[in-house]
């Protein structure tokens, strides 16, 4: 089994999360990895059926997941079920913990984990070759790459979630920055777990850069 890793880089928010996985998660997992251009549904469907976990970012709606230029990946009820069936999915995409969350899991998906709302962070643009040294966007999207590391090293789902949600909290708390301390709040209040908190993936070997990526344009 692979990991399905689809890293959407169009506009300044995918761009951003891009950023941070290709830092701190696509060392970890194997070389199917579905970046800018490619992170379309064409790709997705030669990949996804062998996936044992999911992990994608781009934009949502509460039935919807798009991905490269808002391109559709998934709607809710209108996909082949090959593509979620006994798979962990994690979305890091607006809303669709709302609709597409439940359906995945209807269909046969093990755990869903997202958010039934907005996800919110700032971006500073003058990191935009390099998303990862963004201090404001650290904040709010390290604890997500905290969860995925620990779900990685083969933590439940459930322990994963709450790795995430702890993070937001405990940066909430040392920031001064009202904006920054509320999208962290939001963030915590909005991530939802959705299946079975038991469940787990295959363990992946912890690989880090000796540096960071190149930059990015």
């Amino acid at each position: 089994m692979t990991c399905a890793l689809v890293m959407s880089s169009f506009d300044i928010p995918t761009h951003s999360m891009s950023g941070f996985l290709l830092r701190y998660i696509a060392t970890r997992v194997e070389p199917f990895q579905l970046y800018g251009p490619l992170a379309r549904r064409p790709f997705f469907t030669a990949i996804a059926p062998a996936a044992d976990v999911i992990i994608a970012d781009g934009h949502g709606e509460m039935d919807e997941l798009s991905a490269q230029g808002e391109s559709l990946i998934w709607k809710a009820g209108q996909y082949n079920v090959r593509e979620v069936q006994g798979k962990v999915i994690k979305l890091l995409a607006c809303q669709t913990g709302a609709v597409l969350g439940p359906d995945l899991v209807q269909h046969g998906a093990r755990c869903f984990m997202g958010y039934d709302d907005d996800i919110a962070w700032i971006v500073d643009s003058s990191y935009y070759g390099q998303p990862w040294d963004d201090p404001y966007a650290k904040a709010c999207i390290l604890p997500v790459m905290d969860s995925l590391q620990a779900l990685l090293d083969g933590k439940t789902c459930g322990e994963a979630i709450a790795i995430e949600r702890a993070g937001y909290l405990a940066n909430a708390q040392a920031t001064d920055f009202p904006l920054l301390r509320a999208c962290l709040e939001f963030n915590e209040r909005h991530s939802v777990l959705i299946g079975d908190p038991t469940a787990t993936i295959r363990s992946r070997p912890r690989v880090s850069l000796p540096a960071p990526p190149p930059l990015l344009i």
